[in-house]
């Protein structure tokens, strides 16, 4: 046991020894670096360089030893870590090597930055230079991708000139206020791109009532029901998936024959307050719309089928006007009083069995 503690410490002494020397080496070498590249180095000491990862050798590497001068180290190529090439705008053909890194140098300051992701403090456009803030990643805020206190000067501002919206001239459409990277990727050369995560951007509502818990939002994302037609977004990128492809062993209901009413005359599926997506407010046959409480199957009961305190208010009860029970006047004949679905079937569009 002692030998093998003696082992030990003397495996972890050496790894010490070797960490110190290797801290030292790249010590040294910032060292002999900054006697000729003062710039670069005096940027990293007040930005905290390309990343705390790296050093200068970390992205350098020696091409002749103990030799300095012109090219004795190498520059390695954007891609060589970022393997993905995503430069703005697109291109038929993507960038590859020094290329890729020019594209990549329009925006970014490998050294290091004041501002957020490396972008450069200063922009050149079409032969004009920009002072670039960006230090949060709002969408429209001083400091942001665009700047409201000053538009047309924020980092997506300053480079367009013929989009739709935030223009170099403080131009252009209204268009959304949330951070820029929702709908415009980096990956996707910050093209327009509709994902699961962004749809709420353009749906709100949709996406505050799918928000709620339900059976449908525990299993599904929009693109669950929502196939692309079009990578773009706009009217008609994504397909409206009938209810029928899921529930096919449900009928609606169809008191004059059918078809029935469509599903969505009592449900709907992004999401409700009540249970089994049943609509907080109803359009009745007759057309008024009535508010719906439906928190349980039991009958006759408040929040149920039929209303015990407020004949008429229930959800069954609130389209019948000739029917013999339950009917919305609060009128009708007795019966039964526990849960309709044992004699009234969705599977049979709650026809009486």
């Amino acid at each position: 046991m002692a030998t093998r503690r003696a082992a030990a410490r003397t495996v972890l002494l050496l790894a010490t020894i070797v960490a110190t020397r290797a801290a030292a080496q790249s010590s040294e070498t910032a060292n002999e670096c900054v006697g000729c590249h003062t710039d670069q180095l005096t940027t990293v000491a007040a930005t905290g360089g390309h990343s705390s990862l790296v050093d200068c050798l970390g992205c350098h590497a020696e091409r002749r030893p103990n030799r300095v001068g012109r090219r004795h180290r190498t520059k390695p190529n954007c891609i060589d870590c970022h393997a993905q090439p995503n430069g703005h705008p697109p291109r038929k053909t993507e960038l590859r090597g020094v290329h890729a890194t020019r594209n990549c140098l329009a925006c970014h300051a490998v050294h290091g930055s004041t501002n957020l992701h490396l972008v450069n403090t200063t922009l050149v456009r079409g032969g004009r230079a920009f002072a670039i803030t960006f230090t949060n990643e709002a969408g429209a805020a001083p400091g942001g991708f665009t700047d409201p206190a000053d538009p047309g000067r924020g980092i997506c501002e300053v480079c367009h000139h013929n989009t739709d919206f935030y223009r170099r001239n403080g131009k252009g459409k209204p268009h959304f206020t949330q951070t820029c990277t929702l709908c415009h990727l980096h990956a996707d050369h910050f093209e327009p791109v509709v994902t699961d995560a962004n749809c709420g951007v353009c749906h709100a509502d949709e996406a505050a009532r799918f928000a709620r818990p339900s059976a449908h939002s525990a299993r599904f994302q929009c693109s669950g029901c929502h196939a692309e037609l079009s990578p773009a977004p706009g009217p008609g990128h994504r397909a409206i998936e009938a209810c029928q492809s899921c529930h096919a062993d449900r009928m609606t209901h169809a008191p004059n024959g059918p078809p029935g009413f469509p599903c969505t005359q009592c449900h709907d599926p992004h999401g409700t307050g009540n249970a089994y997506l049943v609509l907080d407010a109803l359009t009745t046959t007759a057309g008024a719309q009535v508010p719906i409480r439906f928190d349980n199957l039991d009958g006759r009961a408040d929040g149920s089928f039929a209303s015990a305190s407020a004949p008429g208010t229930g959800i069954c009860e609130v389209c019948h006007t000739t029917t013999r029970f339950y009917r919305a006047d609060g009128t009708g004949d007795s019966h039964f009083t526990f849960s309709c679905l044992p004699c009234h079937l969705h599977a049979d569009g709650f026809r009486p069995q």
